[in-house]
């Protein structure tokens, strides 16, 4: 059992988290994070700490799932995510009560639970029935039955409805999965400005501009319409973002903040206004330090290290970030996060016999997907050193991990892809 607050979560055991609320007769709060997850570390530390959720122990049972961990595999594959963090509420039986996706504020997380305790108890009406139709459809993967039903929640509630917020994310999510680019184009214009002031406008306001991409690729070579409305998109998105930065009272934490600059700055550099994008990144730089210098303990400032490394970087400043990312791994030994960080920054400097030392120290401390990503990360750096054997032996070992991982864990495309870096090694160069 871990506390966050009020809070004491279960810690990768659904099973017993199942077996507890059956004898409370309560439902499960499921928390599906992962370490690498500066979002989910930060729910946990920067929102469930809260108070207000101190009458909440007594109405839930809390799991919290590291889904890197095979031991959490089956609960992955039974309650899918749709990014780090998702959330789920659900029966003692198992059935989906909720479902939210990403960072939450104190509020919307208390309206996420209380639709939960709702289905539990009386069951779920009106729109509240139509979001949890959707909710078991997105469980499914059943992008067209959830869209659909999520459409109709929307055009149900009134204006001033609690999630529609997280519903307008998820619609737009639907849209960009089933690959309705255009679609998912058209919505993001009509509801830019309909998401509220926290954390799920900032990501209705990504995965726009994710659909913008999309929707340019498959354009036809003479694409001045597409163009023209993706750069009008784009301005809109980024008033949108300076607006949310700019509302001291939003209630967004540091990391939603930080999250926020990083796809404003993304944008920006897409409209070719270079230079405001470094400027954001320098107040991305000076917001991540000082949070980071105000952590309650180690694993708090865990939260920053990605996006302190890829602000630093991104700077051309990454060696300056090297004293705090191995602050961070001194205080927390155990943990290959800040290890597989300082092994990136030091790649991007050019630094690569630094790079591979702590890189194989994360190798060693990583588990199940996660250590796919490093292992990959490893055999870049003897890549760019120029040692095809020790490349070979580790995207051979990627591989091999890929392979091996259970259903719930198992990333077809990312296997896909590490075949596909194995196969090039083995192909003869290029003649001039």
């Amino acid at each position: 059992m871990k506390a966050h607050g009020a809070i004491g979560w279960i810690e990768d055991n659904l099973p017993n988290a199942l077996a507890c609320a059956q004898q409370r007769k309560v439902p499960v709060v499921v928390d599906l994070w992962a370490p690498w997850c500066h979002t989910c570390l930060s729910m946990q530390t920067q929102v469930f700490t809260d108070a207000s959720f101190e009458a909440d122990a007594k109405k839930f049972v809390f799991a919290a799932l590291d889904t890197d961990r095979e031991e959490n595999a089956a609960a992955v594959a039974k309650y899918p995510l749709s990014a780090w963090p998702t959330f789920y509420v659900i029966d003692p039986d198992g059935s989906v009560l909720a479902r939210f996706v990403g960072a939450a504020s104190i509020a919307q997380f208390h309206a996420f639970l209380e639709s939960g305790a709702r289905a539990h108890g009386n069951g779920a009406a009106g729109a509240d029935a139509k979001l949890l139709a959707a909710d078991r459809a997105m469980q499914k993967k059943d992008y067209e039955t959830a869209g659909k039903e999520l459409a109709a929640a929307l055009a149900e509630a009134p204006e001033t409805w609690v999630r529609r917020p997280d519903a307008l994310v998820s619609l737009l999510d639907t849209k960009s999965r089933r690959k309705d680019h255009a679609g998912c184009v058209d919505f993001a214009e009509a509801n830019l400005d309909r998401t509220g002031n926290a954390g799920s406008a900032s990501d209705f306001a990504a995965l726009a501009m994710s659909c913008v991409r999309e929707m340019l690729e498959g354009a036809p070579k003479d694409r001045a319409t597409e163009k023209a409305r993706a750069t009008k998109l784009r301005r809109r998105a980024v008033a949108r973002w300076k607006a949310l930065l700019a509302d001291a009272a939003a209630p967004l934490t540091a990391d939603d903040r930080s999250d926020a600059m990083l796809n404003l700055r993304e944008t920006l550099e897409e409209l070719d206004e270079k230079a405001e994008a470094k400027a954001v990144a320098e107040q991305q730089r000076t917001l991540l330090d000082e949070a980071a210098g105000k952590a309650k303990d180690p694993m708090a400032a865990m939260t920053y290290n990605w996006h302190r490394a890829e602000v630093y970087v991104y700077l051309g400043k990454p060696l300056e970030v090297v004293p705090a990312l191995e602050k961070s791994a001194t205080d927390l030994p155990r943990e290959y996060d800040p290890a597989a960080r300082l092994g990136w920054v030091y790649f991007k400097a050019g630094k690569l016999a630094e790079a591979a030392t702590w890189t194989d120290k994360a190798v060693l401390l990583a588990y199940g997907p996660r250590k796919g990503r490093v292992l990959t990360q490893r055999a870049d750096i003897a890549k760019k050193a120029g040692d095809a054997q020790a490349e070979k032996l580790f995207r051979q070992e990627v591989v091999k991990l890929w392979e091996s991982l259970p259903a719930g864990q198992q990333q077809p495309e990312a296997l896909a892809k590490a075949k596909e870096a194995l196969a090039a090694l083995d192909k003869p160069a290029a003649k001039n």
